[in-house]
């Protein structure tokens, strides 16, 4: 078969079609179907070439002499079969076959997305003809092809598969990265990286993600208990070293939540909208007397928040792009929408959410609807026919009372209005200090409405503290700095621009983590499997328990306090200074 190489063509061997004329694509089975899929998922989190925002893969047959995998000036990923097979056979499990898989197409894409095609240098090796190979195997040759380790590892383990499988003695990775580069024989004593160069630099990747995911931890912590000023530092911190979704996400949580800080009460909580953080790395006051609000897109042209508003947008979106799936950027995202007056975005947003039993997200493409009435459109009947369907839901969660409350209210409709503000006043106690506040105002049923907001002393929990809760410096109190000398060494972090520096300690068996600023103790986290049961939490608390429903879990919290629960179990406890 004679190929004929296009008149705009420098080399053949830049366009895909070259490679399948000659060696054909694959044959759609199980395994093709598993590495298109595999890619599609790295695809979204890698760094894309401007030319080539939106790469494709061809699978091709083996013929001979393989190469295993190229990375092509037309924006093409190509992976022979051969890749496939050693995939399977040196790698232990299904999960370190897909981690596999992941490494060698996010080390292409890592090639294509800064134009490194250096597999036109080596085709001499492949077309029989002679070539000085020595200048092949040059020093920025080695650094780019561990570059591209390095950025195939990371785009894999952001896509959520076990790359820490592959360095594993099970995985017997060191015979699959030796097989990997057996298609380039570089000479001998060339600079040419070696295979023990190529797993060290997966190794540092994989300690430096361990080191930094406490910064994960502790920026999530501080941003539920409203100290994101703080908290978005430590994500950001791990972002550098992560730029996953759940990252992105609560990023832009933080600048959602700074944004309500800004805004007048009544914009604020004009609605109660889910605002989604992630716990897991695959990870929020009233102005009286003033004229009232009949939507969000009114209260959006006080353009107070707006600036943190448009960078919490920015975050949502790149963590969907991270994963097209992801439901709690697209709900934050949505709200986000909303606050900025851009209800056409949000309900576009919340469209593509598959959440069908969920009454939250039900409730906000309900309020979605509402917002974009004009003048001569009126959406409000629909907007309320489609609340009212689900505050009658056993399960209505108290935002759809709410919600649903507030649209009466527009019209207004104060009778209807008022059985809801009644309904929410018997769970009063429960609710989030600003819509309580709304909520006492408005209902009639409940005396003291507001209730103590004091915890009782009686119902502390039981749970022990290693460190005193004392506004105290930590270097002053001795017989605490002994204890935490005993523990491992601590991580130690000084940002100079934001004038925040201090200490991550940790117990060495990983049961309590201590976050330090400033020389004072500001929060304390417990882990263990002895932490208790979600029907025991209302027990420590002298008041109602407050929930945050995230990606994953619960959060129930009280006062100073925040017991993390999965199913019925408490995971982790979280408690700060205040």
């Amino acid at each position: 078969m004679v190929y004929t190489v296009p008149s705009f063509a420098a080399n053949p061997r830049d366009y895909v079609d070259y490679y399948i004329d000659w060696y054909g694509t694959a044959s759609e089975d199980s395994e093709v179907a598993q590495a298109h899929e595999i890619f599609e998922r790295i695809k979204q989190v890698a760094d894309k070439n401007r030319k080539f925002l939106n790469p494709k893969l061809k699978v091709l047959k083996n013929k001979g002499r393989n190469p295993l995998a190229r990375a092509l000036r037309d924006g093409y990923i190509i992976i022979w079969q051969s890749a496939i097979d050693i995939c399977h056979v040196k790698t232990a499990s299904k999960a370190a076959q897909e981690a596999c898989l992941a490494f060698i197409l996010g080390h292409e894409l890592g090639h294509l997305a800064k134009d490194d095609y250096w597999h036109l240098d080596i085709d001499c090796q492949f077309s029989g003809r002679g070539c000085y190979r020595s200048k092949l195997f040059t020093r920025e040759r080695m650094r780019r092809e561990l570059a591209a380790d390095g950025e195939g590892y990371a785009y894999a383990a952001m896509a959520g598969y076990r790359v820490n499988l592959l360095l594993g003695k099970g995985a017997n990775q060191d015979n699959f990265l030796k097989d990997w580069v057996k298609q380039v024989k570089a000479p001998r004593h060339s600079v040419y990286p070696t295979v023990e160069k190529r797993v060290a630099v997966l190794h540092d990747y994989l300690q430096e993600l361990a080191e930094k995911l406490i910064f994960f931890d502790f920026g999530v912590r501080l941003s539920h208990f409203d100290r994101c000023d703080d908290g978005e530092y430590f994500l950001r911190e791990f972002q550098h070293v992560f730029p996953a979704r759940e990252v992105l996400n609560n990023r832009g949580f933080c600048y959602l939540q700074r944004a309500r800080q800004e805004m007048e009460g009544e914009r604020a909580d004009f609605y109660w909208m889910p605002l989604l953080l992630d716990v897991e790395s695959l990870a929020a006051p009233l102005v009286m007397g003033k004229k009232a609000y009949r939507t969000l897109k009114q209260a959006s042209a006080s353009r107070q928040g707006e600036g943190f508003l448009k960078e919490a947008v920015i975050y949502f979106k790149k963590a969907i792009e991270a994963d097209h799936g992801y439901v709690p950027a697209k709900v934050n995202l949505a709200v986000s929408y909303l606050y900025l007056g851009k209800p056409h975005q949000a309900r576009g947003v919340l469209e593509e959410v598959r959440a069908p039993n969920n009454l939250e997200i039900q409730g906000l493409q309900a309020l979605a609807l509402y917002e974009q009435s004009e003048a001569d459109l009126d959406l409000w009947p629909r907007a309320v026919t489609r609340l009212v369907r689900l505050a009658n839901d056993s399960k209505a969660p108290p935002a759809i009372l709410y919600n649903l409350a507030r649209l009466w209210e527009i019209r207004p409709r104060p009778a209807q209005a008022h059985q809801y503000w009644n309904r929410l006043a018997y769970l009063s106690a429960s609710l989030p200090e600003s819509i309580r506040a709304i909520v006492c105002r408005q209902q009639s049923v409940v005396h003291n409405c507001e209730g103590d907001k004091s915890n009782d002393s009686d119902k502390r929990p039981p749970w022990d503290w290693p460190i005193p809760f004392e506004w105290q410096p930590l270097s002053e109190q001795t017989t605490v700095m002994e204890a935490l000398y005993g523990w491992e060494r601590p991580i130690s972090f000084n940002w100079y621009r934001e004038q925040l520096r201090g200490h991550i300690y940790q117990r060495p068996d990983g049961r309590v983590a201590v976050l330090e600023l400033d020389d004072f103790m500001q929060m304390q986290v417990l882990k263990g499997d002895n932490l208790g049961q979600v029907s025991q939490l209302s027990n420590y608390c002298g008041q109602a328990l407050r929930q945050r429903h995230l990606a994953r879990g619960i959060l129930w919290s009280c006062s100073d306090w925040a017991a993390l629960t999965f199913e019925d179990q408490v995971e982790e406890v979280w408690r700060v200074l205040r």
